[in-house]
Order: structure tokens, then sequence, then C-alpha cells
């Protein structure tokens, strides 16, 4: 697959604002994966019939050019909406008009054919960015025109683009592909998981429009449908046609969650908004009484270790620290149950004795919101190092120490940036760890294991962080951007590991971070430095990696394990 996918998330997937979380899940999953995507999408609901139906209020026989620029504002309206929800995940992206993609069309102002993209700006945008947010149904004519690309004209937006990319196409749909009949009314009907372009037509009308897979046909587009959260579908293109294999019914996969604080009761919410795929059975809080009103009491528990030896599939660590938390994790493990952590000084001290247990059991452990927030840095040191050798990785992995060293660059107090860290939910109400550079070692640690299967131990780390920062070299910035840098590298002698504060060019990699966010870059021996970043603080950020790991592990089990009962 081309690292370039486009996705379109049509009417019937984003029904309402309620909807846009799980467009993200489906959008950063790609992206974690290393994949750059543009996201193409419709107006939300019914939003285009109600926006017909205001035109029609006015006048029998509405102008093209004014109903056109009528109906546009609901493709817009999604794509903003969109843009901001990727953005609370942490994940970073830019919107595209038609008018800014080049996008250009010919024929009836309200049923026009696409003819141009202005691909190279798109993929300039990707460069930067890992996803770009397109309004699909929508193009300009030679008259910088507001024109509509007819019924089905969002699918065909998303044909289009990615004829013009050369990427691969996903149509995400409610359903996980095309049927040789409606299941909904059939429960015999067979899913194809390949098809010609001819009986997509015939078969697939209410899920493809005709025009979109005969565009396609004509051009020999190959391209998918499918749902949510599957890698299931059916690939439409020459054939053969081949029905998939019936797969027997899942049940939601069993949760227990450790912790409801910030983090934790982000993912219980997040989870809780996918019934069919999870089930929360039990959450362990330290004090019951004081959690009620976010979940049901019946959930609630004060015993983390007897919430991990209660029937469940999956175990989800948000509790912190390292005793408790350790104990948790390990007896999970040893017990068949998998386990999705972001305890990055757990992975830090005893991240391959737990994958060992892991392996011994036939569990599973996951741990990226570990290092990063939504920043995908474990996925793509681990790609990088499988295609070759890295040399160098260097980051900026604390959010806290990030945003503080802005509050500093703009003159407040070092006592008050903490506070305003504190008051944004980036900084804990002891910020001890995140200050003196243990919390950038721990991770530093973690990414080390995975770039060059070295075991760092995060207290030997030479490390300077903010607690020993001279605020002289804040004032002698000179424009430049004072970080808290994360480094390890390959030298003849072996690897040398450090966190310390530097200066760097205010629009440098690491120096153009800003806020809570991370970036990382990797240097391998030879070919292209990459360079990631993205929100690495805050609950939704880290949110989001944990229920992508969710997602993942129940996406791998055929269906949800039976764990050893203790």
């Amino acid at each position: 697959m081309s690292d370039l996918i486009v996705l379109k998330f049509g009417s019937s997937v984003l029904q309402n604002e309620q909807c846009l979380p799980a467009a993200v899940h489906e959008i950063y999953r790609h992206v974690r994966a290393g994949r750059r995507v543009v996201a193409v999408v419709s107006a939300l609901g019914n939003t285009t019939d109600a926006l017909v139906a205001r035109a029609h209020a006015w006048c029998d026989a509405p102008p093209a050019a004014a109903y056109a620029a009528l109906l546009a504002t609901g493709e817009a309206e999604t794509a903003a909406l969109l843009s901001l929800a990727l953005d609370r995940a942490g994940v970073p992206s830019e919107i595209l008009d038609a008018n800014r993609a080049g996008l250009r069309t010919e024929g009836p102002i309200c049923d026009s054919r696409p003819t141009a993209l202005d691909r190279g700006r798109m993929l300039r945008l990707l460069d930067r960015v890992p996803v770009v947010v397109l309004p699909g149904f929508l193009g300009r004519d030679n008259d910088e025109r507001t024109t509509l690309l007819g019924r089905g004209g969002s699918d065909l937006t998303a044909l289009f683009v990615a004829w013009q990319l050369q990427a691969h196409c996903r149509l995400v749909k409610d359903v996980d592909g095309i049927y040789d009949c409606d299941p909904a009314t059939n429960p015999q009907a067979a899913r194809f998981s390949r098809l010609n372009w001819e009986d997509a037509a015939q078969l697939g009308g209410a899920v493809v429009q005709p025009k979109g897979v005969s565009w396609a046909q004509e051009r020999g587009l190959v391209f998918e449908v499918g749902c949510l959260g599957s890698a299931a579908g059916t690939l439409v293109g020459p054939g053969p046609n081949v029905v998939a294999e019936s797969e027997p019914a899942r049940s939601p996969t069993r949760v227990v969650l450790l912790g409801l604080g910030t983090v934790g009761l982000g993912v219980y919410r997040a989870l809780c908004a996918q019934p069919d795929a999870f089930e929360v059975v039990a959450i362990a809080v330290r004090d019951v009484a004081s959690h009620t009103d976010h979940a049901p009491a019946d959930l609630l528990c004060s015993d983390a270790l007897d919430a991990v030896r209660r029937p469940t599939d999956l175990v989800v660590e948000c509790i912190g620290g390292t005793s408790v938390a350790v104990q948790a994790v390990q007896l999970a493990l040893d017990t068949g149950r998998s386990v999705v952590t972001a305890n990055k000084a757990i992975i830090a001290r005893d991240g391959r004795g737990l994958d060992e247990r892991a392996r011994r059991s036939g569990a599973a452990l996951r741990y990226s919101a570990a290092v990063g927030g939504s920043v995908p840095a474990i996925e793509s040191v681990r790609r990088l190092a499988q295609s070759g050798v890295i040399d160098e990785i260097e980051a900026v992995l604390n959010g806290t120490c990030n945003f503080v060293l802005d509050r500093l660059h703009d003159g407040v107090s070092f006592d008050d940036a903490v506070v305003a860290a504190q008051k944004a939910g980036f900084a804990e109400a002891d910020p001890t760890l995140d200050l003196d550079g243990t919390d950038a070692a721990h991770k530093l640690a973690i990414l080390a294991r995975e770039a060059f299967g070295a075991e760092l131990v995060a207290d030997w780390i030479d490390r300077s962080g903010l607690d020993k920062l001279d605020l002289a070299e804040i004032e002698a910035a000179d424009g430049g951007r004072v970080r808290l840098v994360a480094r390890c590298r390959r030298t003849p002698s072996g690897l040398q590991a450090s966190v310390r504060t530097e200066l760097r060019r205010a629009n440098g990699p690491l120096g153009s971070v800003r806020g809570e966010h991370n970036a990382v870059t990797l240097r391998p021996a030879t070919g292209r430095t990459l360079f990631i970043s993205g929100k690495g603080a805050g609950r939704w950020p880290t949110t989001e990696a944990i229920v992508a790991d969710c997602i993942d592990l129940r996406a791998l089990a055929a269906r949800p394990a039976t764990a050893v009962a203790v």
C-alpha cells in the first residue's frame, strides 16, 4: 500500500458531531501506521436535506450558483469540526477548501465533473502535517463559482483525489463492504472481499453511487469500501469476484480500567462510545465515593488487583506510579490478559521483562501512549529500525517542560509558569519528575530500546532539567528557544544519552515546537531524516493513543481471548 491514503467519511458515518471522535480514531490508526491521510467529508447527517429545504423555502427554482454556495456550507462545516476534533486528539491537520486544493470542475454548476487538482500543493502540505481535511462534493469552475459534483459527489471527490495523488482510496461506510443482497434484511447475505466494477455498480448502489464506480472503472482505479475500525472490506476493481469467508459474530472486548483520573476518564468515555466493540466491566479507583458521578457504582472498586482478577480480556492501566501499577500489569499478563498502559516509568524500568511475561502467557502488551501522547513515536522508531540502522534520536518529549519554557520566554516567572501548566492539565500536582528531566529520561529509554535494542537505565542518563535552568539562558536566547532536548546516539564508544536544556533556532524542528507539543527527529544511517510532532500531553492525546492500542488489540484477536481464572 502507498503511504498515502484517501479516507472518505459520508453522512451515514458522520450522522452528528458525536460521531467525529470515531472518524478521528479511524484517521489516527492510519497515521500511526505511517500513512499520510486525506480525509474527504460529507455534510453531517441530514444537513444537506435541510439546506435544500431552506433554499426552496425562498424560491421554487433556486439559482444554481446560490444553491451550490448554500449547500457547500454543510461540507465546509464538517471539515472544520473534524479538524477541531483532530486537534483535540493531538493529531496535526490542515483544511483545504476546493479553491486552495485547486479542485477544478466543468459542466453544470450542480452536477459538475472534476478535472484538475493542485497535486503539488497537497503533497507539500502532507509533508508538513499527516492529515489534510477536504470537503467532498464541491469544486470550482473556471468562473471561480462553487460547484457541486451531484449525487454521490463526495465519493467522486475521494476517488478523483486518490487518482490524482496515486493513493489508495477507502470509502468509509456504515457497512463493512458490498454484499450480494441487503444484509439488513437478509442474514444470509454474503460480503465480497473482491468485486469487479460492473457488479459493484449494480449491487452497491445503496452504498456507493454507480457514477463513482463507473468513473473509477474508466480510469482503472481500484478502491476499497469498508467500515470504521475494521481492516475488512470490499476491494472494487477488475475482479475476479471473491466472497469473503463468513466470520462468527464477536462479543465486545471486556475491559478492566485501572484509574479514572484525567486520562482514565477520557478512556472510559471513548470506550463507552463504542459499545459494539468494548464493554467496561470494572474500574479500579482509590476512592469509590468520589467517582460515582463519572461511572456506575457497580463498576467501581478500590482494589486494582481484585479488578484484574475479574473475567476480562483487556486491562487498561491509567493509575500511574510504579508499585500498584507494576503488580497489576504483571498479574494481568501472567494470567493471559492483554494490557494497554501509558505508564512510561514501568515500561522504561522493566519493559523487556513485561514483554517476556506477555510472550509466555500469550497475552499482548501495548504502550504507545507512554511516549509522546498521540505522536506515534514508538511506532515510527520501530518502522525505521526495521528498515535500517538508526544513528540518532533527538526529541522534545515532555509537554510540561515545553509549556513552561514557552511561558518563561513570554516573561512569566518560573513559579507562575508551572502553575499555568498545572491549571491547563499538563503538569501534575507534584511536577518534580517532569521538571527535573526524569519523565523525558524514561521516554528516551523506551525509544532507545526500540531503536537500538539497548537497555538504558533512565536514572543513569545524564540529565539537567528545568530545576537547574539558569534563567539567564532565556534572557540571552536572542530570538531562539530553549528546549529540554532528549538525545541518544551511536558513537564509536557506544551509545550516548542525555536530557538537558539547549538553545535552538526558533524556526528549527525542535525550536518551533510550542506549548504541550512533542517532537521527535530520527536520523537513520542512510536515507531521509524523519520528523514527527503533535500534542504530547493532556487528556485527549493520551486517550487517543490508548484507545488506538485497544482497537489494534481487538482487531488482532480473532475473538476475545479466554483469560486464565485466578
